[in-house]
């Protein structure tokens, strides 16, 4: 039998309430952005995001942003500025996944390299299953990094 994590809603800053679309389930948080929003709104909104989950000590996050509106592609500009803006919003040692309508992600992946290239670890998938698959993958790579945070086996 499987056990359930506790889902809570986590606030944006102390005494400010609550950030809209931002959840915790166990040390992942999960942003889901929805409604008419321009790229710029979408990359501050992403961004105060992953700041919050850090704050909170989470380890990783999951970004939906499949259900927004109000924008076509992003140009190549506008993929550095993602890039760029939540690479420093993540800092080195955040995973960030971000899930996106499957016509709206670059071949090339170009805000992912940006942010890859300024120590981030990111990546950009076209389902949720993907990019929870990936996450894993890089939660498991940490825990293998640190061996000193397991309990001593003499």
């Amino acid at each position: 039998m499987q056990t359930l994590v506790p889902r809570s809603t986590l606030a944006a800053k102390p005494g400010m309430g609550t950030m809209k679309g931002l959840e915790q389930i166990g040390s992942r948080g999960f942003y889901r952005l929805a409604g008419a929003v321009t790229v710029q709104e979408g990359v501050e909104l992403v961004a105060n995001a992953i700041r919050a989950a850090r704050e909170f000590g989470l380890v990783d996050m999951l970004v939906d942003v499949t259900e927004t509106t109000g924008y076509g592609a992003p140009n190549t500009f506008d993929r550095y500025q993602m890039g760029a803006v939540w690479a420093d919003a993540a800092g080195p040692d955040f995973n960030v996944a971000m899930v996106a309508r499957a016509e709206l992600i670059d071949p090339q992946k170009i805000g992912v390299l940006v942010a890859q290239n300024r120590q981030a670890m990111a990546d950009v998938f076209a389902t949720e299953a993907e990019a929870l698959k990936w996450l894993e993958a890089r939660q498991r790579q940490r825990q293998r990094r640190r061996p000193h945070d397991r309990p001593d086996e003499h």
